[in-house]
């Protein structure tokens, strides 16, 4: 198995694994991790040093179940059921991005999400936005680069005050993944996405969809 295997079999049991790995170790892991997604010729070397790392932190017992087999004639042996569908770059999200949506169940969903229109966080500064805010909800791709569903804006580039509100009632600084897809997927109610609502007057059913959402009283 490669260190790029072993990265993505990391990936698969992260829920396991961040528990069992002392912060000062995590923090190693995302600088090794980060580098990997930008640095060209070093990212061999960068992945092997991440695998290292991993193992050298985990307990034996464990260290050795994720440890590749030493006997060359056993290396083409079942691959990892466990962490099908999980890579190197699932890691790198979790780890470094905290970036939840990964794997053959949720990577679908965030690309989809990713899919519809959005801005750059300097496009969101342009227009007179602060990114850093939190009332917006900014989605992060396989490399790290954060996107703003385009949705949240006027055509000017301000942010639609509606959206700011709704996504207050979804709790979005803290799931910005459930939000952007509460805004984005078709609902029971109309049968289109939240989102295609905005601007048509509607406002008032919009904003009652939300609160239902989010569990919140409408005002």
């Amino acid at each position: 198995m490669s260190s790029w295997e072993l990265l993505g079999s990391f990936a698969a049991r992260w829920q396991l694994l961040a528990h069992r790995l002392p912060p000062s170790v995590r923090r190693e892991l995302g600088v090794l991790l980060a580098g990997l997604r930008t640095e060209g010729a070093a990212r061999e070397e960068l992945a092997e040093r991440a695998v290292r790392l991993v193992l050298a932190a985990l307990p034996e017992e464990e260290a050795a179940r994720l440890r590749p087999d030493p006997d060359p004639s056993r290396l083409s042996g079942p691959p990892d059921a466990a962490a099908a569908g999980f890579d190197a770059l699932d890691l790198c999200m979790l780890v470094v991005d905290g970036n939840p949506m990964v794997g053959p169940l949720l990577g679908p969903v965030r690309e989809r999400l990713l899919s519809a229109p959005s801005l750059s966080a300097q496009q969101v500064a342009a227009g007179g936005a602060d990114p850093a805010r939190g009332r917006l909800i900014a989605l992060s791709d396989a490399r790290g680069r954060r996107r703003y569903p385009a949705f949240q804006f006027t055509a000017g580039g301000a942010p639609r005050e509606l959206v700011v509100r709704v996504n207050g009632l979804l709790r979005a600084a803290e799931d910005p993944w459930g939000s952007a897809d509460w805004w984005l997927s078709d609902h029971p109610w109309w049968g289109e996405p939240p989102a295609a609502l905005l601007g048509t007057g509607r406002e008032a059913a919009l904003w009652a969809a939300a609160a239902a959402a989010g569990g919140a009283e409408e005002d």
